[in-house]
């Protein structure tokens, strides 16, 4: 199971081709760069990277809710590689969201996302009287 899944509402086919060549085709504002991201696994949590150069601290806003990951960014305009971005992603049952955490360094956005610990189910014995 993914312990994490790009949140997208409702899918247009646009969106769907924004998603094939990961930029928006038809809007080449500031909203038209995704930032790269990749996953890495540990025992006890995922690394979730994102380029963001250009961001820094202030700039960059973090929720969880309802099991959804949110990341806003946004920079004033006359920065260079400003701009503002949106992404969402769903988190799953074994994600412990309390203790989520994050780092901004050089323009590289980790967050440490741990796991739930596991549960062991142990049988219990029932008595025949």
């Amino acid at each position: 199971m993914n312990f994490i899944q790009r949140y997208q509402p409702a899918l247009s086919w646009a969106k769907e081709l924004d998603r094939f060549f990961d930029r928006n085709v038809f809007n080449a504002g500031p909203l038209s760069a995704a930032p790269r991201e990749s996953f890495h696994e540990s025992e006890d949590a995922w690394i979730l990277r994102l380029d963001l150069p250009g961001y820094a601290k202030p700039d960059v806003t973090l929720t969880v809710t309802d099991r959804t990951l949110q990341l806003k960014a946004e920079t004033p305009a006359d920065r260079p590689f400003g701009g503002k971005t949106e992404h969402q992603w769903k988190l799953g049952d074994d994600v412990n969201e309390s203790a989520i955490s994050a780092k901004l360094e050089n323009g590289v956005l980790e967050l440490t996302i741990p796991k739930r610990p596991k549960v062991e189910v142990k049988p219990i014995n029932i008595e025949i009287k």
